[in-house]
């Protein structure tokens, strides 16, 4: 027979210690299998553990309950003169289970005029000897009894027998009719009620009916038939040197391809008590499919097709196809300003003062001067950015250049680079440098997640300052996000009440062509929320997962790390005095310290 429990927890070890005790085992006793895995972010409980804890026996019992044990630790006499009680418990190892034991078996012999106060006084003051606790009276049969109890989840109801004294013997029946009085009316194990009037165990708890748990739904899965976290990755050659025509960062795909595919959530299996409540089953999540531009939904609803030949792309949470446009020169007076919906590959350099936007990824083969570039995807400097403190590049996804110098660099993902030198870089996942000289040198470098390079600062004593952590822009970003969603969300009620009005006006009658406009807009409107809210709730699970990694950064240096550079990991800062070689820098117990390299 399997007995089970399911139990929360703030963390795994705490819902398990719960769960070992409501099952009255030791460790490593039971099976566990994890129902919901619990998650928290910044030191707060999002989600706790859910766990589900069982074990298998033979004529399994829920507990031992030591009643015929205890009734053999007393005896109850009737004489002449009156009724005697002995209790053979020194006071020292007298529990208050013994008490119960005890008062509940008086009880059950229906002893008229007990004296209560000498009753106390045969258990506390004078064990061992008979006390009496009634006037003389004839001994009363007691018929044997069963004892109903039902576990707080309503799961399990156990029955315990208690031994006649000269009484009756209970009946098949009278047990079902003990289960009814107490509300039992499902998962009756008939077996096990027979079971334990065959073998009369008196005093062990013995389940007789058992629940149903609820099933939970599965949660809707979107399975993406490309690289949908893609990076741009340059080569790195045996020799050190880094090959930044070998990027593989384009994925090319065809009218009608099959870009991802959805597996709708399931509701789940209400469960039900002994008592035949109805317990609930918690419904899959349900996702929606990531269309962007350029892509199409197919009739059943379930896959998302592309629309045109082209790129594909993940950008924002949606998936994206672009076409590319191609500059075959300079970016300069002879083309002016470019803005583009795709993506833009230039051959040659970006000019002083020229800005270059796109909604997908933008790829350089020159050198960016003092311009600006503003992509929703990647961008990818063949040779790197010389700014002279103006240029500046905005990526939605990540940068990789060969150099950054004296310019800005703001990316969601990570930035790759040979060399970054005075010049300030911020990336919401990790900054890596690369190469023969990895170096970062003067400016500002905050990345997200992590920051690797083999020598930071320089030996003039450079001041740089690294960062790991959650920038104030993805920061800004989280809490921007949380008010348009909760601005969506009470739209979204408010055209659900329109909605319901105007069908129970039109269940009356026919609607007003003002009404029938007003119905159309509505349910495009909700249409379109439904679209949104999904879309911007996995961006702040994102971002709320990156909160949680930023806390673990490290700052991993292979070569040598100068003295003037200033090192913060999360709330922590650490100023370096003397050079340090091949050490990894990382935040533990409130405190920056460092340890051997780790990289």
């Amino acid at each position: 027979m399997r007995r089970e429990v399911i139990v929360e927890g703030n963390t795994y070890n705490g819902a398990l210690e719960k769960g070992l005790k409501a099952l009255g085992v030791e460790p490593g006793k039971a099976k566990v299998e994890v129902l919901q895995e619990g998650r928290t972010m910044m030191g707060i409980v999002i989600k706790p553990y859910r766990l589900l804890l069982y074990v298998e026996e033979e004529n399994h019992k829920v507990k031992e309950n030591s009643y015929e044990q205890r009734s053999q630790s007393f005896v109850v006499e009737y004489k002449e003169d009156g009724v005697y009680l002995t209790v053979y418990i020194p006071p020292s190892k007298f529990t208050k289970a013994d008490e119960e034991a005890i008062m509940y078996h008086l009880k059950r012999k229906k002893i008229q005029g007990l004296m209560v106060d000498a009753v106390a006084q045969a258990m506390h003051v004078n064990p061992g000897r008979p006390v009496k606790v009634a006037e003389p009276q004839p001994e009363l049969p007691v018929d044997e009894e069963v004892l109903v109890h039902i576990s707080q989840d309503g799961m399990l109801a156990t029955m315990m027998l208690l031994p006649p004294d000269g009484g009756r013997l209970l009946e098949y029946k009278d047990v079902i009719q003990a289960l009814t009085d107490k509300g039992v009316v499902y998962g009756i194990d008939e077996n096990a009620i027979r079971q334990a009037l065959n073998s009369r165990r008196y005093g062990q708890e013995v389940i007789v009916a058992r629940g149903k748990p609820p099933q939970n739904g599965e949660d809707a899965k979107l399975t993406y038939h490309f690289k949908p976290d893609k990076k741009s990755k340059p080569e790195i050659r045996e020799d050190g040197t880094v090959d930044y025509h070998s990027l593989d960062n384009i994925e090319n795909v065809t009218k009608g391809q099959v870009l991802v595919t959805l597996t709708p959530s399931t509701p789940g299996v209400d469960g039900k008590t002994v008592l035949g409540t109805s317990v609930p089953a918690k419904p899959g999540k349900p996702l929606v499919l990531p269309a962007g531009k350029n892509v199409v939904v197919s009739d059943d609803g379930l896959k998302l097709l592309a629309a045109i030949d082209g790129k594909v792309e993940m950008i924002g949470g949606r998936v994206h196809v672009y076409s590319v446009h191609e500059v075959r020169n300079n970016v300069d007076n002879s083309t002016g300003n470019i803005n583009f919906v795709g993506s833009v590959i230039i051959h040659g350099n970006v000019l002083s003062g020229f800005e270059v936007r796109a909604g997908g990824s933008i790829e350089v083969r020159g050198v960016v001067e003092g311009a600006t570039l503003i992509a929703e995807g990647d961008v990818i400097l063949r040779k790197g950015l010389q700014g002279a403190k103006k240029g500046m590049i905005r990526a939605g996804g990540s940068v990789t250049a060969r150099f950054i110098e004296n310019g800005t660099v703001y990316a969601k993902g990570d930035v790759t680079a040979e060399a970054i030198m005075h010049s300030n870089v911020v990336s919401g996942q990790y900054v890596r440098l690369i190469g023969k000289r990895a170096l970062i040198v003067g400016g500002r470098v905050h990345a997200a997640l992590g920051i690797t390079a083999s020598t930071i600062g320089s030996p003039m004593a450079t001041s740089t300052v690294l960062e790991v952590g959650i920038s104030p822009e993805i920061r800004q970003e989280y809490e921007q996000l949380k008010e348009e969603l909760q601005r969506l969300e009470k739209e979204q009620r408010k055209i659900e009440q329109a909605l319901a009005v105007l069908s129970r006006m039109e269940s009356s009658g026919r609607l007003p062509l003002d009404k029938v406009i007003a119905k159309h807009k509505a349910l495009r409107a909700r249409d379109e929320y439904s679209l949104k809210i999904p879309t911007i709730k996995a961006r702040l699970f994102e971002l709320e997962e990156a909160f949680l990694k930023g806390a673990h950064g490290k700052i991993h240096v292979k070569k040598v790390v100068y003295p003037g550079v200033s090192i913060t990991i999360g709330q922590s800062t650490f100023n370096v005095k003397d050079p340090i070689n091949y050490v990894t820098f990382l935040r533990d117990e409130g405190e920056i310290r460092f340890v051997t390299y780790e990289g």
